[in-house]
């Protein structure tokens, strides 16, 4: 079922924490709002459950093209998952994923073995067959996390909406329950919004992912999409490490200090630029390392600070020589062996893959990232 957010916004005195927010989610569809706090995100996902109000008379908000603003939360047919499990702790797992069967009304109220055969085939789903006689505190977070979600899908919701379901698990078992529900979402095919402020958990769940930031949504997108061609400045910064270099566009040249680019010029015919001023930006794995310089005019000399070689890849904090500005590059460990490099060294940097936005505002939705030539 799909869902649709029409112009809603909401306001809590003076302060608006949606401001004419529309998004449309397909059937089906997994799809995350991310974003930071204080973004939005969640007054959203509760106005969608129908926790929350919109302000006024703004917006719509529509299942299956159905206005639903008039229906109570127990009417739309949500399923809600909390952070922090929200778990009965006097009632064993099976009772727990039970409850919502149990209330209904007398003349919806499934019999008790129907019920148990649901539960059964929800416990089987989250892979907690055995623990049907446990206790909450008997589970570890993971295993309370998966009861919460069965708990929410044995009412056979219409939609299942999930507020940062992972954020009170330690990192192994996040991403191990990142996985698990991906896998989930792929069987059952139910209309899912998670909200999060954890890029990696939002790029490799999403089918689709909106970024927020301060009560707007900047850009809509495949994780390809928004983390390889971001539509802002601060959807740039908010998805990944960055660097950021500040310089001025010419018909022909990028000029970043007293190094120059050759470029495409029509590729750039759209980018507003405020007095040819430009922000530059480069991904730290976009950052080529080399002892000697490609060319005197587009390699950047800069100065070993410090190195991180635990992890999969190798970080290389730099400062450049001219500006002093500081510097990430990421690179393998079989690079990193072959440049041998030290703290102190002389080192020359290439960037590649620049994304430029003018420099009038953060919200600058015509940027453009290109491959530079080296100048002649």
């Amino acid at each position: 079922m799909g869902i649709e957010v029409k112009n809603i916004t909401k306001q809590f005195g003076s302060f608006y924490a949606l401001n004419d927010v529309s998004l449309c989610i397909q059937s089906g569809e997994l799809f995350a709002l991310l974003g930071p706090s204080g973004s939005g995100k969640t007054t959203l996902l509760r106005i969608i459950a129908g926790l929350e109000e919109p302000s006024g008379s703004s917006g719509e908000i529509l299942f299956a093209g159905e206005n639903v603003e008039a229906q109570r939360v127990g009417d739309r047919g949500v399923g809600f998952v909390f952070q922090h499990y929200a778990l009965f702790r006097h009632m064993t797992v099976f009772d727990n994923i039970a409850f919502g069967l149990r209330i209904r009304p007398r003349r919806s109220r499934p019999g008790k073995a129907v019920i148990r055969e649901k539960v059964m085939e929800l416990l089987h789903l989250i892979q907690l067959d055995n623990l049907a006689d446990r206790y909450p505190h008997q589970l570890s977070g993971g295993q309370r996390q998966r009861v919460a979600l069965a708990r929410a899908l044995a009412v056979e919701p219409k939609v299942l909406l999930l507020d940062e379901p992972f954020g009170a698990l330690d990192a192994k078992v996040r991403q191990e329950l990142r996985s698990w529900l991906r896998r989930l979402h792929d069987e059952v095919h139910l209309t899912s919004v998670f909200v999060t402020h954890d890029q990696d958990e939002a790029l490799e769940l999403a089918d689709r992912v909106a970024v927020m930031n301060a009560g707007r949504i900047e850009q809509v997108g495949t994780p390809d999409e928004v983390f390889h061609n971001p539509a802002t400045e601060f959807v740039m910064h908010f998805l990944g490490s960055v660097n950021q270099f500040h310089g001025r566009l010419e018909k022909g040249k990028l000029q970043i200090g007293t190094y120059e680019y050759e470029y495409d010029w029509d590729a750039f015919s759209s980018v507003k630029i405020e007095d040819d001023l430009a922000s530059i930006f480069v991904r730290p794995h976009d950052l080529a390392l080399s002892l000697f310089p490609e060319d005197g005019s587009s390699s950047i000399r800069a100065n070993v600070v410090k190195i991180h070689s635990a992890g999969a890849r190798v970080r290389v904090e730099m400062q450049t020589a001219e500006t002093q500005d500081v510097l990430v590059a990421e690179i393998s460990h079989q690079e990193y062996r072959d440049l041998h490099l030290e703290h102190g060294e002389n080192i020359f940097v290439t960037p590649r893959n620049l994304r430029v936005f003018g420099s009038s505002s953060l919200t600058n939705s015509d940027s453009q990232s290109f491959r530079p030539r080296k100048a002649k």
